[in-house]
């Protein structure tokens, strides 16, 4: 399994780093050649456009794996540590809902894309829609790692007690 974390994880940081790269690099480059050049490159608005989406959502994606998600921890900060934990598991299940939701319907949204052309780039609308359904299943995988630990920590701590499971 940790291989499978391995592989996911590098490819999710080549992408935000790919992404990175290339959107800084058009982007100055539209630039340079917009007011320096008075000639802008078409295609850089395609490029710049599908780098963002995609850095931002597999950027999203990084955060839940990370748990850098917004949080709001009032209430959270309020109570006992064993009912801090089973607030956090059932705020974490109903993230997993929504992300289910979004791969969903992203697949959905992303079909739409099929017969629709990007502006400048021989390329279906699909590929920049792509990114909300992909996104979301790594969002899934994150969130399921999370949570199955969670489980595992709140079962370690009820045996810890000499309670039974």
């Amino acid at each position: 399994m940790k291989a499978v974390d391995s592989v996911i994880n590098s490819l999710v940081k080549l992408m935000m780093g790919a992404s990175s790269l290339v959107l800084s690099v058009v982007t100055l480059l539209a630039v340079i050649t917009r007011f320096i050049f008075a000639n802008p490159i078409p295609w850089s608005q395609d490029i710049i456009r599908i780098c963002f989406v995609y850095l931002v959502f597999w950027g999203g994606a990084y955060c839940v794996k990370e748990k850098e998600h917004l949080n709001i921890d009032i209430l959270l900060t309020s109570v006992n540590d064993k009912t801090r934990k089973v607030i956090e598991i059932i705020i974490n299940l109903i993230l997993l809902l929504f992300f289910v939701f979004l791969m969903y319907f992203g697949f959905i949204f992303m079909q739409t894309g099929v017969s629709q052309k990007a502006p400048y780039l021989p390329i279906p609308m699909s590929v920049y829609y792509l990114s909300l359904p992909s996104s979301a299943i790594l969002m899934i995988y994150y969130q399921i790692q999370i949570i199955y630990g969670q489980l595992k920590s709140l079962k370690g701590n009820s045996n810890a007690g000499g309670e039974r499971a």
